[in-house]
């Protein structure tokens, strides 16, 4: 399979010349195509001919799926700005305590701790801010 970059108002040609694919122009998300051939050579649109039972050419990749609640699989890698966020709430809960709302330190040193990366993040995790959590823990 042949994969090609076109810029607006580029074309390919198909067959010497047979078939010409013009690139109008990009917009939204959308490519808008122009496709000059002969009237005996069928075009339809591949959502069509799914629709009607075909199946999806095994030269193309399904698409990927989206699920737009679940963003479990996302790594945050921490940073220097991260580390300092940790640090500062980890001192506002230490002052929580101090004046005597341990319920609400309690509640959030818990919170904190599910942000934190668990163990399979721990290795991308600075030593200090790893040092930090263990103790905390």
């Amino acid at each position: 399979m042949l994969s090609l970059s076109l810029l607006p108002d580029e074309y390919l040609s198909i067959n010497n010349g047979q078939i010409i694919v013009h690139l109008i122009r990009v917009a939204g998300g959308r490519a808008h195509l122009r496709i000059e051939a002969d009237r005996s050579v069928p075009i339809v649109r591949g959502a069509l001919l799914e629709r009607e039972g075909a199946a999806r050419p095994e030269c193309l990749t399904p698409p990927p799926r989206r699920n737009p609640g679940h963003r479990r699989d996302h790594l945050y890698l921490w940073n220097d700005d991260r580390e300092r966020a940790v640090r500062a709430i980890q001192q506002s809960i230490d002052r929580l305590e101090q004046t005597g709302e341990t319920a609400e330190a309690d509640i959030l040193r818990t919170q904190l701790n599910r942000l934190i990366p668990t163990f399979w993040e721990e290795e991308k995790l600075p030593r200090r801010l790893r040092e930090q959590t263990a103790d905390s823990v």
